[in-house]
């Protein structure tokens, strides 16, 4: 880049000066990040690696340029570039590159399983290689006899005469790449058998291991895809908790009474509010399912709501499906507890009633009864033999009753 040897002097002028500008733009920006970065500036390897650029640019374009050997060490300077790496983290932040970013992170997670992939791949082109020069290059009385089925003499020795020759036509084959009728059918025309060979090497290799590559690759996307959509819920997360923590701060403030409840009307001039209609869009709630929530919690039908309560019950419900199904649930039993609790206390009432029903009806039999027959009803039996007939005693005490009772 620049001008070449035969330009003119004063094309040349002009370049050294913008290169002098440029070494003096760069030197300037070093001096200012020092400052600013003093000690930490050092810490950072890009820091560091920038700091030896700029003074070989430097000592190019003052020292070696002058003395006649300039641009040798110019290309060093080119390395600011892989500056542009670090941008990459700034790709995920817009949603405009998200696939961008997606594709980048499948492939870097993919380096690892690609080596060991790349490593069998190695391994099978090494072990046919062996095979094909026994049996394809060292062949000089099946290949070299005369001209291959074109008509024309094929240069097997070209293709199959050394071990890594036969690798390197090998992966030309796996590749698919004018394999068939510069290389497979002259080895067909001259060995049929190998053909077999040649079927089997395509199958394991095109077909098998070369697929395994692009699982490998479309599984770690869909691995960084699912980590993205993962940590996209979370910033999501984080942002509804902290809209529940502001709409509590404005339900407090919308507590006029300062009784530490909200009522339904205060909740709907609370509403009125274009803060609180921003936290309840934050949450992802409308204000029909906040009064369902509202109407869910006043297990007592008190039109109030403690507010922390409600909060609380809006903060599990932003807290994800699982937690919102739990907090649906919790509240249900919450209000099924408040039922039976209220039917408890129904039972305890009548139990009280049938004990003093059953005080009364005592009481009536004692007395009442007792006034107007003289008969208590009780009746005591005094001890007998078992043979002897009905005493006098007993039959006197029954005439007894008997008249007293006409």
């Amino acid at each position: 880049f620049g001008p070449g040897p035969g330009a003119a002097s004063q094309d040349r002028a002009l370049w050294m000066i913008l290169e002098w500008m440029f070494c003096l733009a760069f030197a300037v920006e070093m001096v200012i990040r020092i400052r600013c970065g003093r000690l930490a500036f050092f810490l950072d390897l890009w820091n560091v690696l920038d700091l030896l650029l700029v003074c070989a640019a430097i000592f190019d374009a003052l020292v070696l340029t002058p003395a006649g050997v300039g641009g040798q060490i110019r290309f060093l300077t080119v390395l600011r570039a892989l500056r542009a790496v670090r941008l990459v983290k700034l790709v995920r932040m817009f949603a405009s590159f998200r696939e961008l970013w997606l594709l980048v992170g499948g492939l870097v997670n993919s380096i690892r399983a690609l080596c060991w992939v790349g490593l069998v791949v190695l391994i099978v082109l090494y072990v046919c290689s062996i095979v094909t020069t026994a049996e394809i290059g060292q062949k000089d009385d099946v290949y070299g006899v005369g001209p291959s089925y074109d008509g024309e003499v094929w240069p097997y020795k070209k293709y199959f005469g050394s071990v890594f020759a036969s690798m390197f036509t090998l992966f030309q084959v796996m590749t698919l790449d004018a394999w068939c009728d510069d290389i497979v059918r002259h080895v067909v025309y001259r060995q049929p058998v190998m053909g077999i060979f040649v079927v089997i090497f395509l199958f394991m290799t095109a077909f098998g291991l070369m697929n395994i590559v692009v699982g490998i690759i479309v599984e770690n996307t869909l691995a960084a895809a699912q980590i993205s959509d993962r940590r996209l819920e979370e910033r999501k997360g984080e942002a509804k908790k902290q809209a529940v923590e502001r709409l509590h701060e404005v339900l407090v403030k919308s507590d006029t009474d300062r009784t530490g409840e909200i009522s339904i009307q205060e909740m709907r001039a609370a509403n009125q509010s274009q803060i609180v209609q921003e936290q309840f869009e934050k949450m992802g709630l409308t204000f029909e399912e906040v009064t369902e929530i509202f109407k869910l919690l006043d297990y007592e039908q008190r039109g109030k709501v403690e507010v922390v309560r409600f909060t609380a019950a809006c903060r599990e419900l932003v807290g994800g499906s699982k937690r919102r199904d739990l907090a649906q649930v919790e509240v249900s039993v919450g209000a099924l507890a408040q039922h039976l609790e209220h039917l408890d206390q129904q039972f305890s009432r009548i139990e009280k009633d049938i004990s003093e029903l059953t005080g009364m009806t005592r009481h009536f039999v004692h007395n009442t009864v007792r006034v107007l027959t003289g008969f208590d009803g009780s009746v005591t039996v005094p001890p007998r033999s078992p043979h002897s007939g009905p005493s006098p005693t007993h039959h006197n005490a029954a005439s007894s009753t008997t008249s007293s009772m006409r």
